[in-house]
Order: structure tokens, then sequence, then C-alpha cells
């Protein structure tokens, strides 16, 4: 009866807060798709578009912080650049410290992934997170993603899945293209701060097969006193042919991109350039990226089989100033370079059955890649060479092993286990020889979980499991400083990171159009210690840290033309040594957030049309480890409205930051000093501590046409 009452109350709240969404937003969304989903695992590319928000997962998925948003749910989200779609996973914010093509700031259960550092994701099964990054571990640019070919998001929390490695300590996101468009169509956008973009997109049958394409243009000013010039072409051909049961594909992209960023700036400086303003206009950003990827399934009976290849080639040329004027006489304008290629690919077996009247799956898989880098740090001046601090050349080799196992022992319960065996080897070449070296590292990751599903519309997950993250190879291996005065490592990075977690929580359905869902998680990394791109040295001290949290999820649809949803969520992340000097907090950990969306959708009186709007809160965080400075928290509405004009001609207006709310997209506590300024007696270097911030964009209004054909 106890447990009845917890339900029924739960239920409620979810309701109450439901409401309360409806009287803060307007939203919307498309018919959910009630097929079965199983996890989220990277799936067999469709020719089917998918027309789903968020699916439900009821007695398919191994978690309650398991799931996947479908296109139609990503086209009404209003984005202000790509990488948002990511905020499609409930609890992810997504910011940026400066303007451009650089890849965002993400933040997710108690992290501050930086660039993607313990967040994996891929398109169309190829990784986007690169190791032994230029500017960062594990970097994640998503800024050539096309948001209209996106057919879905599958997403995972934390490290209980076999089949997901590197960088996914917190997390993973499979993001799938589609093969074939309802029909083709040309888009163009326009809007406040020079935006413009055009998009042309088609399919159409060749051969035995699939053809689509789909080219973009895009340029970008933003708000910044200096234009921040952003172009982006971007260009993509995907060939496919076959089923479900057999068949595959080919997909090639290309993306290049060049901008003028608005760098971060101390807030001390504001009065002098204002919000919007910068202290080096000769800061600069270049970056490309260029892939092939082959996918091809078949099976037979209850076996199944699937392999993937892929090929990149990557570059990175990027100026930055961050702490403005430490050197008064040249400045620190710094320079990073990445130039890779990266080569590798999977196969994995499926095999279904029913042992001793239970039914069972099990996969095996095996997954292979290896990124040949090079990276370089200079000390630059107006984009003119005065040193070079560092030059690598990395290799970094890593092949894995797993098995992954599911009975259902009972209509009422079902196990999950799996195991992955990983092995990396790093091998570094250091223009300071005494930073060079190799080693090879073998590791392995359990898994372990439980659904109970005691009502169709009721399950209840238990997990566990363990996962390792590489790190930088620069930090690996450094022993002395890298050039003359540079940084002296105190401490090397571990080659890989441990991450333990566990998770419990529920799925629940028992009002008719809302599904809740609800995880208290945890997970203990054994060192928080990463190399710092920026300064060519490891950053932070090898400490532990433990993060907590749960998370609040609920999708509601009180009727056929509105649908609301609302995710919430809460950690804590600390260091386990309790420090009394330094402190105990983890640096820029998320702590709260909160999204709450409305939308409004099949319309009888007004058909064609579609409104969504949506709220965005990120709670302030500790900006250093004793807890004393603390950054601004952030609440933005975003709105989107589409008319069908025609069947053909669709016209879309989008408005960032409704309320031209005066906000930080990104805020750290950091040292600077500015030209001119006296040095700061109680430094060793001259500079000043303090809050550093990169002003989010005011109000940003966008139109667009969409012609199809």
């Amino acid at each position: 009866m106890g447990l009845s009452r917890l339900i029924v109350r739960q239920a409620l709240a979810s309701t109450v807060l439901i409401a309360a969404a409806a009287g803060l937003s307007l939203a919307a969304k498309a018919q959910t798709d009630r097929s079965p989903a199983g996890d989220a695992s990277p799936t067999i590319p469709q020719t089917v578009i998918v027309t789903a928000k968020r699916n439900e997962a009821m007695g398919t998925a191994i978690s309650a912080s398991a799931g996947e948003v479908g296109g139609v749910e990503l086209s009404q989200r209003p984005i202000l650049r790509q990488g948002e779609v990511l905020e499609a996973v409930p609890g992810m914010i997504v910011t940026a410290h400066t303007s451009g093509g650089k890849a965002n700031q993400y933040y997710l259960r108690g992290f501050n992934l930086d660039h993607g550092t313990d967040f994996a994701s891929s398109v169309d099964g190829v990784p986007v997170n690169f190791g032994t990054h230029a500017h960062g571990q594990g970097y994640m640019d998503l800024n050539w993603l096309i948001p209209e070919l996106v057919s879905g998001i599958a997403f995972r929390k934390g490290p209980y899945y076999a089949d997901a490695g590197d960088f996914s300590a917190a997390g993973n996101a499979s993001i799938s293209y589609l093969s074939k468009l309802p029909s083709d169509f040309v888009t163009v956008e326009f809007g406040t701060d020079d935006y413009e973009r055009a998009l042309v997109a088609g399919s159409s049958p060749l051969g035995p097969g699939q053809l689509l394409y789909a080219g973009e243009s895009m340029h970008y000013d933003g708000p910044s006193t200096v234009p921040g010039n952003y172009r982006r072409p971007t260009a993509l051909l995907k060939y496919t042919l076959g089923d479900e049961q057999t068949g595959g594909g080919v997909t090639l992209q290309a993306y290049d991109a060049r901008w003028i960023p608005s760098d971060q700036i101390p807030v001390a400086a504001i009065p002098l350039v204002g919000r919007y303003g910068s202290l080096d206009p000769t800061s600069t950003g270049h970056t490309s990226r260029y892939s092939i990827a082959g996918e091809w399934h078949w099976g037979s009976g209850n076996i199944s089989h699937q392999v993937e290849v892929y090929a990149i080639k990557y570059g990175l040329n990027l100026y930055s100033d961050f702490s403005e004027f430490v050197d008064q006489v040249h400045g620190d304008q710094f320079r990073q370079y990445d130039n890779r290629s990266v080569i590798g690919g999977s196969e994995r077996t499926t095999i279904t059955g029913n042992y001793l009247g239970l039914k069972t799956e099990d996969t095996f898989g095996v997954q292979t890649r290896n990124d040949f880098v090079n990276t370089e740090l200079d000390h630059t001046r107006d984009r003119v060479l005065l040193e070079v601090e560092r030059g690598d050349q990395s290799v970094i080799n890593s092949a894995a092993l797993y098995w992954s196992n599911s009975i259902l022992w009972a209509p009422w319960l079902r196990t999950e286990a799996g195991l992955r065996l990983e092995a990396y080897h790093f091998h570094l070449d250091s223009n300071t020889p005494a930073n060079s070296g190799e080693t090879s590292v073998l590791r392995p990751d359990p898994k372990i979980g439980i659904t109970l599903s005691p009502r169709s519309d009721l399950d209840f997950y238990a997990q566990a499991g363990i996962s390792y993250r590489s790190n930088d190879t620069r930090g690996i291996f450094d022993n002395v400083a890298p050039y003359p005065g540079g940084p002296v490592p105190l401490e090397r990075s571990k080659p890989l990171v441990r991450s333990d977690g566990a998770e419990v929580g529920a799925r629940l359905r028992m009002i008719p159009g809302l599904t809740s869902t609800i995880a208290f998680w945890y997970l203990a990394s054994n060192s928080e210690l990463f190399f710092a791109g920026d300064t060519g040295s490891d950053n932070d001290s090898d400490r532990a840290g433990h993060r907590y949290g749960v998370e609040f999820n609920n999708i509601y649809n009180p009727t056929r033309w509105l649908t609301l949803d609302a995710d919430f969520a809460l950690s804590q992340a600390f260091f386990t040594d309790r420090d009394p000097v330094v402190g105990n907090q983890i640096p820029e950990a998320i702590k709260t957030s909160a999204s709450v969306a409305a939308i409004l959708h099949d319309l009888s009186a007004l058909r064609g049309f579609t409104g969504s709007l949506r709220m965005r809160y990120f709670g302030p965080r500790d900006l250093i480890e004793d807890g004393s400075q603390h950054s601004a928290s952030v609440t933005v509405f975003n709105a989107r409205v589409t008319y069908d004009l025609t069947p053909r001609i669709v016209l879309g207006l989008e408005a960032l930051n409704v309320f031209n709310t005066r906000y930080n997209d990104a805020e750290y506590y950091d040292s600077y000093r500015l030209k001119g300024q006296p040095a700061n007696p109680d430094s060793d270097d001259g500079s000043y501590d303090g809050h550093v911030i990169h002003a989010g964009e005011p109000l940003e209004v966008r139109f667009s046409a969409t012609v199809k054909y």
C-alpha cells in the first residue's frame, strides 16, 4: 500500500509540474512513436523517417535515464547553434565561452564537460569526440551537423553500456541522419546581426539504392562589436540500399568554417569595451572536417551482424587570448594547431535465443580506433609567431572487445549484464625529447542491471558499471617544462581515468498521456586531473571526485493539440579528500538545470501552424574549490513558430532570448591582466583573479522560408 501511495503521489506531482509548465509557456509535438525501441544503442540505419518526439520506452529501456528523441521534436526546438540539439538530452546544458565555430561547452550530471571530455557522441556511427586535441580532451565539435537531416537522437546516461567506451562516463548520444526525405526542399533563413543561411537537400532513387544529398552555407556576425564573420559551408552525400534485414550504405561529409571570435573577457574590462567588446580583435579560427563512413548489416534466423568503418581528416587553426596582457610587452595571444587523421571501425553480432524457456539476447562486438595527431601550441601577437611553446606528434590506438547479455526471466523481471575489455596504446614524440614516451594499458569494464515491471505502465531500474576515459597523451608523458620558462609539470596524468557509477530509477505512465521518469545516480572518478590545451600543461590536481544527483523528466499530452515537457536535474560534485585549505568543490560543476516547454500542433482551427516556447534554466555554479565565488544563474526563453502557407511552402519565425535577457553564456573565475594595468603585488606573474565572462546573445530574430519540390 505504501508503494502504491508513493507512485500515485509521484504521478500527481508530475501533473502539478506540467500544469505549472503550461502557465509558463506554449509548446508542441508530433505524434508519439509506439514501436519498441530497445535501449538507446546505435541502431541499423533505416530509410524510415522518424516522427516521434520522445520514445516512452516502457518495458524496453534498461535504465530510467535512457531514451530517444525523434526528428519532429528536434525540428520544433529553437536553437541558437547546432550543438544545442544535444539539449534534447534531459539535463544537458550547451553553452559557449567564445563565438564562432569552436566546439560548444557542455554541462551534465555534475560535470563541466568542457568541450566534451566525459560525454561521447556519434553521427551515423562515426565518433565526434577527439582525444589529445589541441584545445581540450574529448573535443566534441557538432557545428557541422545539419539539424533538418537528423532523424533522431538516442541517448544513454551513465557507464552502464558495454558498447560505449572512451569519453562516456557521464553518458553518450547516437545521432542518426535520414536516408530518405519526404520531399526535396530549399530553405532560406535571415535574421538579426547579419544571420544568413541557405540549405538545399533532396533524395532520389539511384541504381539499386537511395541517394540523399544536402548542401548548406551559413554566415553570422553576431552581436560582437568586432563582427564575427562566421562562415560555414557544409555538404553531405549518403547512399543507402537494402532494408532492415540486409543492406547498408556510404556517407561522405565535408565541413569548413572560418570566424573571428569574441573571446571571454574580464568583468573589469566591460566598462572599457562593453559586454560584446573584444580586447584582441586579431583572434581568429579555421576548422575543417572531412569524413567517409560505410555500414553493412545482414542476418539470418536469430543471428544478425553489423559492420561499420570510417575515416576522418580534421584540422583546426585557432588564435585565442583569454588572459589578455599578463605579458605586458607582447600580450597573451596563443595559437592552437591540430591536424589529424582517424581510422576506425566496429563489428557486432547479436544472437537472440530461447534457452530453458527464457528469452535471451547476447551481443558480441569488437571496436577499434586509431588517431594520428599533430598538435602545436604557440605564443603569438596579432597572429605573428613569437615562440613555439610545444609541438607534438601523437598516436593513440585503441581496441575493445565487449559482450552484453539480456535475459527475460519473467514478464516482470529482466536482467542485463556486460563486460568490456579495452586496450589503449599511447605514443608521443615531443619537440622536448624528455616529454616523449610510449605506454600501453588494458582494463576490464563490468556492467550489470536489473529491470522490474510489476505493471505494464511501471518499470523500476537499477544499474551499476565501470568505465575508463583516456587522458591527453601530452599530460601522460610530460616530465619537464616544454619550453624555457614554461609551466613545470607537478603531476602526470593517469593514462586512463576510472569512473564507477550506479543508478536507481523508475518510469511510469499511470495517467493517460503523461510519462514520467525519475533517476537517482552516483558517479565516482579516481582523478580530476586533465591536460589543458590552452596552457600546454596539466590542470587541477590529482584528486578523486564524487558526483551524485537526481533527474526528474516528464512529457505530457493533455490534448491532441498540446504537448508539455518538463525536465529537472539536481547534482553535487566534490573532491573526496576534503582539503580544508584549498576546498572540496569541483570548479564549474553544474548543480541545477531545468527545461520547460509547451508546443501547439495539429490545431483544427489553424491548420499547418506549430508554435513552441521553451524555458531553459542554468543554475549558479561554484567557480573555485572553496566555494567563495559563484556564477550567475541563467534563465532564457526561446520560441519557434512555423506555418504551412501551402502544401509546398513553409514559413518560419524563431526568437532566441525572447525577453532580451542579459545573461552570461559562460562565466569563470580566472587570471588576467589588462594592458597598462599595474602588476598585482600578490601574484607571481602580476595577474589578477576575477570573474571572466562571455556574454550571451541578446534577442535574435530569424525568419525562414522552405520550398518543397
